[in-house]
């Protein structure tokens, strides 16, 4: 009777061993795939970082080169108000003026 009761023991032990076993497996499967989906998540992440350096370099190199034009324009304005007309003129304002006062061909 108490090798029944032994067996018995050991098979309940051996079972709860292997639904510990089947669950550890699943929760090990469980969170390789949330990994597998965070890794993702930080490679798109990453690649977003980068391509927001990249506009802010862009963006900066812009703002220096509009920075650039706003000195050469105030310059001209500053020569207008003087009275000197004879200043040199940034290209593309004199390709706009030229625009402006052509008459338009028909």
């Amino acid at each position: 009777m108490i090798r029944l009761y032994i067996l018995g023991g050991a098979a309940i032990a051996f079972a709860a061993v292997l639904a510990a076993l089947w669950w550890q497996i699943d929760r090990n499967a469980s969170l390789r795939d949330e990994n597998n989906s965070l890794m993702r998540s930080v490679a798109a992440l990453e690649l977003g970082r980068d391509q927001a350096r990249i506009a802010a370099d862009v963006a900066r190199a812009e703002a220096a080169r509009q920075a650039i034009a706003a000195a050469e324009y105030e310059q001209v304005k500053d020569a207008f108000r003087k009275g000197d007309f004879d200043a040199h003129l940034p290209d593309d304002f004199r390709v706009l003026l030229n625009r402006i006062l052509q008459p338009a061909s028909r």
